[in-house]
Order: C-alpha cells, then sequence, then structure tokens
C-alpha cells in the first residue's frame, strides 16, 4: 500500500511535468508561428523593394550582392548575420550601433570595425 501511494505520488509528478511541458512546446509552437509569417512578410517587402529598384534603377543583381557582402561585413564577420557593436559616434559622441551607417542622432556615417581588423 505504501509502495502504490509512492509510486502514485510519481505518476502525478511526472503528469504535471508532462503538462507543462505541453504547454510551453504549444505556446513556443505559436511563437514560432508568428516569426515564419514576419519573415514571409519581410521575404516580400524585400522583393518589392529590389524589384522596384531594378526596374528603376540601373542596379544590377552584382550591386546587391556586393552591398550585402558590405552590411553582412560590418560587424568584422562575413557570417551572413547583421551582429550588433555598439560604437560611439565620431561626431556626436552618442552612442550608435554597426548595423547602421550613419548614426541616428547626426547622420554621421558610422565607421565599423573593417573586416581585417583583429
Amino acid at each position: 500500500m505504501l509502495w502504490e501511494s509512492y509510486q502514485q505520488t510519481k505518476i502525478n509528478r511526472a503528469e504535471r511535468t508532462a503538462e507543462k511541458a505541453q504547454t510551453k512546446a504549444d505556446r513556443y509552437a505559436g511563437d514560432i508561428a508568428n516569426i515564419k509569417r514576419h519573415v514571409d512578410r519581410l521575404s516580400l517587402a524585400c522583393q518589392a523593394m529590389w524589384e522596384l529598384l531594378r526596374e528603376h534603377s540601373q542596379l544590377t543583381e552584382d550591386d546587391i550582392e556586393k552591398k550585402i557582402l558590405e552590411i553582412d561585413s560590418r560587424d568584422g564577420q562575413a557570417d551572413g548575420k547583421i551582429a550588433t557593436e555598439f560604437l560611439n559616434c565620431e561626431s556626436c559622441g552618442k552612442p550608435t550601433n554597426s548595423k547602421r551607417n550613419s548614426c541616428v542622432m547626426c547622420g554621421a556615417p558610422v565607421r565599423g570595425p573593417h573586416a581585417f581588423e583583429g
């Protein structure tokens, strides 16, 4: 009888743990679905902007690939990601980040670390 009570306590604890895990999994599944929708929307926006630029300018696929590599390399690594490195603007001294090519506060160009530095 004591053993059965002990076992039932363990079963109940395991069921509660499983329910909590299921709740988390459901929440994360919703988060993932929202992220996928957001990525799809951003992809559409990027495609629309590129098609407009191509139709109304002399820009080429090569131009956009070069710009992607330039932006990718601003953090010192060409790794397909934009990492944020906080910098002080050389013009106004306000904090800004390496994801941008100009200061949000004063508009001055932001010089991030060179791709070949340390």
